[in-house]
């Protein structure tokens, strides 16, 4: 399943990965959260959300894309036509930029306009949207799905299980890409998702609020390769 040729998975036939998520809201939290990450992992995911899907929105894109790191980038695009920040996403030299469907003009233009640009490319589903909303046709040529394990702007409703059933659904539909579960992914909720289907795991304060980041990081890589082989 997906993109298994990369370095810090985890599992045997099924890779399973876990990829930090930062949400901030400025640049001392970002320079934060990358060092916190350099060294730990070669992979994580930036957060961009406009007033479309949060009261209270991330960083500026510009400003996100700008910070120099070590690390290799997803962008997690929760904005209103997305396609406007993919060409800014290859001069920076993000590696998968994923873009929400719900403000999203045409997801046949988003992920044609990202192959054209030469770039990795997926699209994103909030909690409540149905999955028949997805442009089939497109979605399954899509590097990447991603389901958010919350509605977008309610954290602190913590993980909701309609989440695995829209897991299965993409796995059920033999969707060969990776598939990323985004919002509420923790110790106690890990193990349900690999075993949906999902295999990549976007992790914000479940793993840079611990209090050690490296045996927690450890920790969830270990409950996610027993999951796994379960």
């Amino acid at each position: 399943m997906g993109l298994c040729g990369e370095d810090d998975g985890v599992g045997g036939a099924m890779k399973v990965r876990i990829v930090p998520a930062i949400f901030v809201r400025d640049m001392s939290a970002l320079e934060e959260r990358l060092e916190l990450y350099e060294g730990l992992v070669k992979r994580v995911q930036l957060d961009v959300a406009d007033e479309n899907f949060y009261s209270q929105p991330s960083l500026e894109f510009e400003r996100l894309v700008s910070q120099p790191t070590t690390l290799r980038r997803d962008m997690h695009l929760m904005t209103a036509e997305p396609i406007e920040f993919l060409r800014t996403c290859v001069e920076e030299a993000v590696e998968l930029a994923v873009g929400q469907i719900e403000m999203m003009g045409s997801q046949k233009e988003f992920v044609e306009e990202a192959r054209g640009l030469g770039i990795k490319v997926g699209l994103a589903v909030d909690l409540e949207t149905k999955m028949s909303e997805l442009d089939w046709q497109t979605a399954k040529k899509a590097d990447q799905l991603l389901v958010m394990g919350y509605g977008l702007g309610n954290e602190k409703q913590g993980f909701n299980k309609k989440a695995l059933e829209k897991i299965k659904w993409l796995r059920e539909k033999q969707f060969k890409g990776e598939v990323c579960v985004d919002g509420g992914v923790n110790e106690r909720t890990i193990g349900s998702c690999v075993r949906a289907g999902a295999d990549v795991l976007a992790i914000g304060r479940g793993l840079w609020q611990a209090k050690d980041v490296g045996k927690e990081y450890e920790e969830l890589k270990r409950l996610a390769e027993a999951a796994v082989k379960s």
